[in-house]
């Protein structure tokens, strides 16, 4: 073999190994494992209960979703109270897994009334809210 192969080869190595550290990096970072919507409730996201007390399904945001009509409470396996009903107007509880503050709407695109939730709150809807929940933000949306 000569020096010019052990040379490509062992640059060829070290990519490879640049490459695998890299993805490994990606795979830990913060939000990595916050799938948006699969029904589990993930650190780095945002969640919204089908019953009061954080019960039934769970509606699971890592991202702003400016309209809950298209979108249902579901579970990865098996079923739970509220499965395959609309997350719109339908919302009892929340809990705020992320590590900042969320902003909820009673109506889509940001309008109607606005509530905020900070890191780490968990809780049922107020009166204003209790489904009535439409859109989510984790940013004020005014």
């Amino acid at each position: 073999m000569n020096s010019s192969s052990t040379t490509r080869r062992r640059l060829a190595g070290g990519v490879l190994a640049a490459v695998a550290v890299a993805g490994i990096g990606l795979a830990t970072a913060p939000g990595a494992a916050a799938l948006n919507k699969d029904g589990s409730l993930e650190a780095y996201e945002f969640g919204l209960y089908y019953n009061s007390g954080q019960g039934g399904c769970v509606f699971d945001l890592a991202v702003s979703d400016w309209d809950f009509s298209n979108d249902t409470f579901w579970r990865p396996s098996g079923t739970c109270y509220g499965y395959g009903q609309t997350t719109n107007d339908n919302t009892a509880s929340y809990y705020n897994r992320d590590t900042g503050t969320w902003w909820v709407y009673t109506d889509a695109d940001g309008d109607g009334a606005e509530g905020t939730l900070p890191p780490g709150y968990k809780g049922d809807a107020s009166r204003t809210f209790k489904n009535q929940i439409s859109s989510a933000f984790p940013y004020d949306a005014h």
